[in-house]
């Protein structure tokens, strides 16, 4: 890399442009003024920060009330740009830091002429201010400002670009240091970088863990989108092979239905044969990929039982009522001709709802309503606010509602979930009735 292309680089991941802003949280079943509290705790940090700053620059550092003022207003609002602009908001700090420092050192010296503004003489509450050769490379409040700037925009930038900040850090402070020689108390040239670089890395730290932590989030959910389909795919075997054993035996038997088939038609019926029984041996060995190795020969207990259908709701029902689960069954209109598999999936996509009722609303109230049309099946299953709160997960991943998604985009079908504005949660899905989803 030469050095200009590293320079190029260097402003773009430095310009103040650039640097995501801070986003509200994702919390939708929460209040929504909690998605921006974050913002909130920003914004009076900045507040309790330009406050403070303002009275120690004014009494510590012995500097006029308007300078005060300025400086400590306007280092703080540095925190509220991050909220927007997180590298804006830290050239900012850094200006004004060394702004501060500068103005800071050049307070009147014992004896020395006041500044213009400030009343003759010191005011009896303010202490002398420290002669000019000695004192802090940085002001304490300027500090504080700034380290707090570096933890917000670390944490959404890049380990690189908080290196780069942490360099141009020491540059300015290494120039105050030229500048302001013999300023050697807290907090000193080796001090701003000892703190600074340890707040920088913190932050790094914590990012790259919130990193990982998504990564794996996004590991988890791809898996278990995986383990849905695969789930799907062993379930809608038995369907399709169901199928197409009935083409090979009507296309084996049809020849002899009819009196002198010719000899085209009868090698038609038997290539018809043929090929459904070749697409039943290659069904079952690509589902010998897809079952785990947890039943007797390979083939998981679930998978010998038979696939429920919609006419096994009442039992669903009933035995989530010995449960203790308050649940009522409501089943309304003709029913259309269905597929068998969505027979499958609108059972499974009940009992996964009913199942997060157990598991994450205790004792709340459930009700299930099964609407028939001439198109299309419809199914609500929404539950009341719980009484006491959740058992703890004990390690499931919560993907339930991924995978009932799945079902029924398979079918062509839509699915929604989501909270109830006066407590409880609802999940309704439309799945057309005889039609498949885009393969």
């Amino acid at each position: 890399m030469t050095v200009g292309s590293f320079v190029r680089n260097a402003w773009r991941d430095l310009s103040p442009a650039a640097g995501p802003p801070l986003l509200p949280l994702d919390v939708p079943s929460r209040p929504r003024f909690a998605a921006w509290l974050p913002h909130a705790l920003v914004a009076a940090g900045a507040v309790v920060l330009a406050g403070s700053s303002w009275h120690i620059l004014l009494t510590d550092y012995a500097l006029p009330n308007g300078w005060a003022a300025t400086l400590g207003i306007v280092h703080a609002s540095a925190l509220v740009v991050c909220v927007f602009r997180p590298m804006a908001a830290w050239w900012l700090s850094l200006a004004m830091a060394a702004a501060t420092a500068l103005a800071a050192a050049s307070a009147r010296p014992d004896g020395g002429p006041p500044w213009p503004g400030h009343p003759a003489g010191p005011p009896p509450t303010v202490p002398d201010p420290l002669p000019a050769e000695t004192g802090p490379l940085w002001a304490g409040p300027s500090l504080s400002v700034h380290l707090a700037v570096l933890a917000l925009v670390a944490l959404r930038v890049p380990a690189r670009v908080a290196a780069l900040m942490w360099a141009l850090t020491a540059a300015v402070t290494v120039g105050l240091a030229i500048a302001l020689p013999g300023r050697d108390e807290f907090p000193s040239l080796v001090e701003v970088l000892l703190v600074s670089g340890t707040v920088l890395l913190a932050a790094a730290a914590l990012r790259g863990r919130g990193d990982a932590l998504r990564g794996l989030a996004r590991e988890r959910r791809r898996r278990a989108l995986l383990e849905e389909r695969a789930r799907i795919a062993r379930e809608l075997h038995d369907v399709v092979a169901h199928h197409m054993s009935v083409v090979a035996v009507q296309a084996e038997a049809a020849p002899y239905r009819v009196a002198e088939v010719p000899d085209e038609l009868a090698r038609s019926f038997a290539t018809i044969r043929a090929n459904a029984v070749e697409a039943i041996d290659e069904l079952h060995r690509v589902l010998g990929l897809l079952r785990e190795e947890d039943g007797p020969g390979g083939r998981a207990p679930a998978d010998s039982a038979p696939q429920p259908t919609l006419d096994g709701l009442d039992g669903l029902v009933d035995g989530l009522r010995a449960t203790g689960l308050d649940v009522d069954l409501r089943v309304s209109g003709r029913r259309p001709a269905t597929t068998p598999a969505l027979e499958v999936s609108a059972y499974r996509i009940v009992q996964e709802a009913l199942s997060n009722v157990l598991r994450h609303a205790p004792g709340a109230a459930a009700r299930v309503v099964v609407a028939h049309h001439p198109d299309r099946v419809e199914l609500t299953i929404g539950n009341g606010p719980s009484p006491r709160a959740p058992a703890p997960s004990a390690g499931r991943t919560g993907h339930g509602i991924l995978g009932m998604r799945e079902r029924a985009a398979m079918l062509g079908g839509e699915l929604a979930a989501g909270p109830r504005p006066g407590g409880g949660f609802t999940v309704t899905a439309v799945l057309p009735a005889g039609k498949e989803g885009p393969r």
